[in-house]
């Protein structure tokens, strides 16, 4: 079903934008142009999807107005956006979004019939997470135009976009998507093509030693979370595996480990999760045990059980936690990110605390530890835990030159 235009506000609006899947990224990507004066047209498989779409841009406006959005206001937003289970109208978008799941053969589908329906100058982007963009860009006729555009979630309060070209996408295409963000009023980063991109292959590299610091005993799963919300994040790291389930997590440390290869092998207690069927806030229990509401009730008992089943098999540790060194993966990663330039160094911690709401970069991390000290500990975790200390090239290039800082 396709929804009518409010009179006047077609007129008014700015180029028109679809959005192909109204889960929860795409209807709030939907959301994020429309209330900044953008037509969208929001596009499903069926008339249920495309309800439930509308329902959960309903719920996300009804939190706005909470908070001050004016009824009129929102009801200007709402209308901005039409509905449709078909590509008939896709033939005056400007620029195309697909948000649908995570499957290469999904997607395959979606840029060969937007290829078919789109007019010859309209821009294709996804907002794939990792999968390769000049892949996604084989299954058209117009590589030239397709991109990522990679909104973090929630798109409609999150600042960051990861502009990402494939191999052909023009450098007009580029440009205007990263203009095109930028007016919604959005960081928009330039990144090259790799997997996971920027933001999420560093997040892996942490996410990853969380576990390992868990399983060798040095701290406890709240005693981790706390220090790194003390230190430098908003949340911890179990307590996001847990709100995004330890399913996602193991698919994407998979995807990493085959991409990447050692230093990003999977923690074997992310696999054990995962065949017990211990899976965070959607199974009621992960690191923290949750009650119906998926109110955090404690941590979950029975983790000690799976911990106790893996932990003979990671390498010794002594002493305590050093909250400082659970982001060395990290910030190793990043100066990799660098060494590839995959974007430019003074966007690097921009689209860290962007993405994920770090309050100091990894490389303003590095530069407050010391990038001689970071080396030294490196070096010192290599020689016992293995190739995922394995110093960066261009970390010992920096501490060579007498260097103290990244900047």
């Amino acid at each position: 079903m396709d929804f009518e235009y409010a009179e006047g506000v077609k007129d008014r609006a700015l180029a028109q934008i679809a959005v192909v899947g109204a889960g929860t990224m795409g209807s709030s990507i939907a959301l994020t142009f429309a209330q900044n004066g953008h037509s969208v047209l929001l596009k499903e498989t069926s008339e249920d999807f495309l309800q439930k779409g509308y329902a959960n841009i309903e719920r996300l406006l009804a939190g706005r107005r909470r908070k001050g959005l004016s009824e009129e206001e929102s009801l200007a937003i709402r209308e901005r956006i039409s509905g449709t289970i078909d590509y008939e109208n896709f033939a005056d978008v400007e620029l195309v979004i697909e948000a649908a799941s995570e499957n290469i053969e999904v997607k395959k589908g979606i840029f060969e019939a937007l290829d078919e329906w789109c007019n010859l100058d309209c821009i294709l982007a996804s907002n794939t997470s990792s999968l390769s963009i000049t892949q996604l860009g084989s299954f058209t006729r117009r590589a030239d135009k397709v991109l990522g555009m990679h909104f973090f979630n929630p798109a409609h309060i999150m600042k960051l976009v990861e502009v990402v070209p494939g191999l052909e996408t023009s450098h007009e295409t580029v440009l205007y998507a990263l203009n095109l963000a930028a007016s919604i009023g959005k960081l928009a980063v330039r990144v090259e093509e790799c997997a996971s991109f920027l933001v999420n292959r560093l997040l892996g590299r942490y996410m990853n030693e969380s576990l390992y610091v868990l399983t060798s005993g040095l701290a406890g799963v709240e005693e981790i979370d706390q220090a790194v919300v003390d230190y430098v994040m908003p949340i911890g790291p179990l307590a996001l595996r847990d709100m995004n389930g330890a399913d996602i997590g193991l698919s994407v440390a998979r995807y990493n480990w085959q991409e990447y290869g050692p230093r990003f092998a999977v923690p074997q207690l992310l696999e054990v999760m995962v065949e017990s069927g211990v899976l965070g806030q959607k199974t009621g229990a992960g690191f923290y045990a949750y009650d119906g509401d998926k109110k955090r009730s404690g941590v979950n008992l029975q983790l000690t059980e799976l911990i106790e089943k893996v932990a003979r098999f990671e390498a010794p540790a002594k002493g305590k936690m050093q909250v400082e060194n659970l982001f060395l993966p990290m910030i190793n990663e990043a100066f990799l990110a660098l060494q590839e330039r995959i974007c430019q160094p003074e966007d690097l911690d921009s689209a860290l605390k962007a993405g994920l709401g770090m309050r100091k970069g990894p490389l303003e991390l590095a530069s407050d530890m010391g990038l001689k000290q970071c080396l030294q500990q490196m070096e010192e975790n290599f020689q016992i835990y293995g190739e995922r200390f394995r110093p960066a090239p261009l970390l010992k290039r920096f501490v060579w030159a007498n260097r103290n800082s990244v900047f």
